[in-house]
């Protein structure tokens, strides 16, 4: 049985990767409170209101001091405190972070003071306006900060509320439903012969989370046509993850469902490993069904290649930044295989315990190499797809 549409049948990767990219159109732009806004991506670049610092500001702890020394103390300067102006041969004792009088000369480190009979000199010599951060020297008043399309770090909104922004215009979040196939799957106690823990939900759901998106809904559903069917039909999010069913086995359903609920394939299966029964289909609501194999390991590595791509492009994000390294040990395929690695001495070593069935490898790792078929002898480079939890 078959889906209507293109037949996009064993792609390669990189066609997958393009084909979930140019299945969406970017989300509609939503102004929001910066504190509300980790996670999200920036539609318009961030301009701060204000120079970086505003004041000239003292660097360190130690003595502000203005004209020729030595130099006579005349005060305490500290952080949430100004002082318009010191005279010439006089001294102010500051904390780090303190506004300076603007035409103070520079500033005696505190471990570089020598103190007598209420006057400060310095054990070394100091140029011009040394340990005295100038207004502007990390931004201008209108000057772009952030550009649209940057995701909101904890450093990128603390950049920004320094430069006194409170709301920002971000891309709206995308909703993600997730069906967990499986009559095996248990949540949670000792499973009965049979059965297993279900590992998936946990994972999927938090691979939506770190990629910008909020989960609508989240279902294990057995193995069974009618329940699948019913459950894509009410699913309300913009993509529905449905993980499990996607090959062609005899309780793999997923396809069944998706030609009676009159899909549109977009991707039939992928010319890599694992993850090859992979599947992307359009529904007549438009919304987007992602076929993902029911091991952990191949889940992943789907998700990566057909949702990941998606996501972005709702939230309007570029596709992955792919850095590439040598390979440290030879490694032929024929076929893609995208698998977990560590790096050592900067080169890409494939983790232990990488079967599609297993997470232990993937535990501990620093990406996915992504290596094309061919004899690819060790030296080889190759990409390195980022994992969620590493992405930016």
């Amino acid at each position: 049985m078959s889906m209507t549409g293109d037949n996009n049948h064993n792609v390669d990767w990189d066609s997958a990767v393009a084909l979930s990219s140019q299945s969406v159109v970017t989300k509609s732009a939503i102004s929001i409170p910066l504190a509300q806004a980790l996670n999200q991506v920036l539609a318009e670049s961030l301009v701060s209101q204000i120079s970086l610092p505003p004041a000239h500001t003292s660097m360190m702890d130690g003595y502000a001091v203005f004209g020729p020394g030595p130099w006579n103390i005349v005060g305490e300067l500290h952080a949430g405190s100004y002082l318009p102006y010191l005279d010439s041969g006089c001294a102010l004792k500051v904390s780090t972070g303190a506004h300076l009088p603007p035409h103070c000369s520079f500033v005696i480190p505190s471990e570089l003071a020598s103190l007598f009979d209420g006057s400060v000199a310095s054990k070394n010599s100091f140029t011009l306006g040394q340990h005295i951060r100038t207004p502007g020297d990390e931004a201008e008043a209108g000057e772009i900060i952030a550009a649209a399309g940057t995701l909101l770090t904890p450093a990128v909104m603390g950049l920004a509320t320094s430069s006194q922004i409170d709301e920002v215009l971000v891309y709206e979040k995308p909703a993600v439903a997730i069906i967990v196939t499986g009559s095996e799957l248990v949540s949670s106690g000792t499973p009965e012969l049979g059965q297993i823990r279900d590992s998936l939900t946990i994972q999927v759901s938090s691979w939506v989370e770190y990629l910008g998106a909020n989960v609508s809904s989240s279902i294990n559903c057995p193995d069974d046509l009618a329940q699948l069917k019913n459950l894509i039909s009410e699913s309300t999010g913009e993509i529905i993850v449905v993980t499990g069913g996607s090959a062609h086995g005899e309780r793999d359903y997923l396809r069944t469902a998706l030609m009676e609920l009159k899909a549109t394939n977009i991707i039939d299966e992928i010319f890599m490993r694992p993850g090859h029964p992979s599947l992307l289909a359009r529904l007549p609501s438009g919304q987007l069904v992602a076929g993902l194999p029911g091991n952990p390991l191949a889940a992943l590595v789907s998700f990566l290649t057909i949702v990941a791509p998606a996501l972005r492009g709702l939230t309007g994000q570029e596709n992955y930044r792919m850095t590439k390294t040598q390979l440290e040990l030879d490694y032929p395929c024929e076929r893609t295989r995208v698998v977990p690695i560590v790096l050592s001495s900067g080169k890409a070593q494939l983790t232990e315990f990488r079967g599609s069935a297993m997470l232990r490898g993937l535990s501990h790792a620093e990406g996915l190499a992504v290596i094309s078929p061919g004899e690819n002898p060790a030296g080889t480079l190759i990409r390195i797809l980022p994992l969620p939890w590493r992405i930016n």
